[in-house]
């Protein structure tokens, strides 16, 4: 598979790989060693937890992976049934990519020859941007300023404190006598 470039200022992509590995080999090898590792091995890039997920197809059973992506990341639902056909006849594990992955600095992935990539899904964007508020009161240490002050300690709450735990002590000691 060819080199897949994802510049820093990606955001909200959503890649779907198809690992072409029996589930036992894949099984075998996520009990060997962290799902961080093998997905970094696959993707030829170093990944963190947040940046993927790798899965059994199987684990969603009732789901699908076309609901878990419209359903669990919003991906637009015209996009997953464009390529519905191609989700559902998937079976074993995929390897979901988040475009996060770039957030430092763009980087190259080098796929392994066993991954496939399904699709490129975006994530719905905010439907609207917020104003921001011109308020006075709306802006930065605009509140009331007023000093705080500790309350006083009185000496009977501490000799209170004292005797009632010299109380307890005692017949604590009483007892295991």
């Amino acid at each position: 598979m060819p080199a897949i470039d994802i510049p820093r200022t990606e955001h909200g992509v959503i890649r779907v790989f198809a690992i072409s590995r029996p589930m036992a080999t894949m099984a075998r090898a996520l009990k060997q060693q962290p799902k961080r590792a093998l997905a970094s091995a696959l993707l030829g890039h170093d990944v963190m937890e947040d940046d993927f997920e790798l899965f059994a197809l199987s684990d969603l059973a009732g789901v699908g992976l076309p609901g878990y992506l419209s359903e669990g990341y919003d991906v637009d639902k015209d996009a997953v049934r464009a390529d519905r056909a191609r989700l559902d006849a998937l079976d074993g594990y995929v390897l979901l990519v988040f475009s996060h992955v770039s957030d430092s600095a763009p980087i190259t992935l080098h796929p392994d020859r066993d991954l496939t990539l399904i699709g490129t899904y975006a994530e719905p964007l905010a439907a609207h941007a917020a104003v921001p508020i011109a308020a006075e009161a709306a802006k930065r240490y605009s509140g009331p300023h007023s000093k705080s002050v500790a309350p006083e300690r009185s000496r009977a709450g501490s000799v209170l404190t004292a005797a009632i735990a010299a109380v307890i002590l005692a017949l604590v000691w009483w007892s295991l006598r």
